[in-house]
């Protein structure tokens, strides 16, 4: 046989060899692709952001499927505790803070995140940011971002009237009794806002919390009823709008209030809002009794991160969960949308593309510039059920369809009751 005829022959069979090799390592990646679901909640354009998101994901991880699972606040609510007490949630969820109280007290039912910190970079957080998601030890979620709620305004209506920005509970109701001579409230808020706003008033005047760190109730029937006589105040002084219906955006649109008690994340609404209006919004500052022990004003995660307890992937889960946190690329989607990022990866992504002049930056500004008396909210005081119950009988005293003490006791039945619930 000739030189070149075996050459030919060792050739072709490099060639067979190649293609069988390649065809192996394709079949063994085609076996190494997982799927990982996601939920999260929110409306149009945060869905089309987390959708792009994802989509980039894939393309630098093409191993990893994200499987979406996406739908409205309300709908989420609803599902997401059958959800995660039947083991059905995904892969990666999206928490509310109080959640984490109520299905993973101790801390055993959501992956701890401690053990993929291979995967997720902690050092883009502090401890304390991390606590918030750490229950019996383990670290169930990470918070993207942090929230208090806080007043905003229209400055241009404060100035019109000759008012500033009220900074104590006196300025607040002065500044009620001047623009009620307009037609005008101070503020519309929802019922949770509310809640916050009452416990501020209490704890600051009394220096007691209304909380114990164990989540029990720390006021007896006479301090509720204190408090809701607070509540009544507010309503009728016209303070607050329209209780009942709760965060009322056409009252602002109507010029009927000359502000809002939004979470600091929701801020840009009050202000392309204003805008609109040819009005000039701002922050307003943590209303305080001058003098207080207490605060009265709680910090809380916007929303938090979690891995499912038995995820099957989960070290694909942490590396999505990295990306949605971490992610400078990702960051740029969602700029401010669930608040200015914790992670400093992220921050300074926004930082370094001028994406931080907004509302919400000046409204974390504000947390940090306050943080020494700004409280870490406990998880039963975002409690849907309780803050219900706790202005609904609040509202029906302040009305008259009930007397002061039946309220009060009604809202302790309640509470105890949700309580033992949980």
């Amino acid at each position: 046989m000739k030189f070149w005829q075996k050459d030919k022959i060792i050739l072709g069979l490099l060639v067979l060899t190649s293609i069988l090799i390649i065809s192996c390592s394709q079949k063994e990646a085609k076996k190494e692709e997982v799927e990982i679901s996601f939920s999260w909640w929110g409306k149009e354009n945060r869905h089309n952001y987390t959708m792009e998101g994802i989509t980039r994901f894939e393309e630098k991880n093409p191993n990893i499927k994200i499987n979406p699972r996406a739908c409205s606040w309300l709908e989420y609510e609803e599902k997401i505790g059958k959800e995660i007490l039947s083991g059905e949630c995904a892969d990666v969820v999206q928490l509310n803070f109080d959640w984490l109280y109520k299905y993973s007290p101790d801390g055993n039912s959501f992956y701890d995140l401690n053990q993929l910190k291979d995967y997720i970079d902690l050092y883009n957080f502090t401890l304390d940011d991390l606590s918030y998601g750490t229950f019996g030890g383990k670290l169930n979620a990470i918070p993207l971002a942090f929230n208090t709620a806080i007043p905003v305004y229209d400055m241009k209506i404060l100035r019109a009237n000759s008012l500033g920005i009220p900074s104590t509970w006196d300025q607040l109701f002065e500044t009620a009794r001047v623009l009620r001579k307009k037609g005008l409230h101070v503020f519309t808020l929802s019922k949770r806002h509310l809640f916050f706003l009452a416990i501020s008033w209490f704890e600051q005047t009394y220096s007691k919390k209304v909380f114990n760190p164990d989540q029990t109730l720390n006021i007896s029937i006479e301090e509720v009823e204190i408090i809701y006589d607070f509540v009544k105040k507010l309503i009728d002084e016209k303070v607050v709008y329209s209780i009942d219906e709760g965060m009322q955006i056409e009252a602002i649109r109507d010029r009927k209030v000359c502000g809002a008690v939004y979470w600091c994340n929701e801020t840009s609404i009050f202000l392309s809002e204003v805008i609109a209006l040819d009005g000039e919004p701002v922050l307003g500052n943590f209303i305080t009794k001058p003098g207080a022990i207490e605060s009265g004003w709680y910090l809380k995660p916007a929303s938090l991160y979690a891995i499912k307890k038995d995820c099957k992937n989960p070290k694909e889960a942490a590396i999505f969960v990295d990306y949605l946190l971490n992610s400078p690329d990702f960051a740029l989607l969602q700029k401010n949308d669930k608040g200015v990022p914790l992670s400093n990866k992220s921050l300074t992504a926004l930082m370094k593309a001028n994406e931080l002049e907004s509302m919400q930056y000046k409204a974390l500004m504000k947390i940090r510039f306050n943080s020494e008396v700004i409280n870490q909210m406990l998880p039963i005081m975002e409690d849907e059920d309780i803050i219900d119950t706790f202005i609904d009988n609040a509202y029906a005293y302040s009305i008259g369809q009930e007397d002061k003490a039946s309220a009060s006791s009604d809202f302790l039945k309640d509470f105890k009751k949700l309580c033992e619930q949980m």
